[in-house]
């Protein structure tokens, strides 16, 4: 079945993925029982599932820019594209 979901949903999905995967970071830690392999599985995942959101948020911005007035557009999106690749 699909859905049609919407960016703000797309990034809200992503970031309470990434806040259980921080829970489950601090939970390791926490225990004291930390498995290296596990751990450094989940930084990665939580760095993954952000680098989208902040994707997925620079191109929403980006369509948003399309309709502005021409050099508010290019200042804009001169923005996002500094931002992005300063990521």
């Amino acid at each position: 079945m699909a859905t049609n979901k919407t960016p703000e949903q797309k990034m809200i999905d992503r970031l309470s993925r990434a806040e259980g995967q921080i829970r489950a970071l601090k939970n390791y830690l926490e225990s004291g029982k930390i498995d290296c392999k596990s751990f450094i599985t989940q930084v990665k995942a939580v760095r993954s599932a952000l680098k989208a959101v902040n994707e997925e948020f620079i191109i929403a911005h980006i369509d948003t820019c399309q309709n502005l007035p021409e050099k508010k557009r290019e200042a804009q999106m001169a923005e996002a594209i500094r931002l992005l690749i300063q990521s």
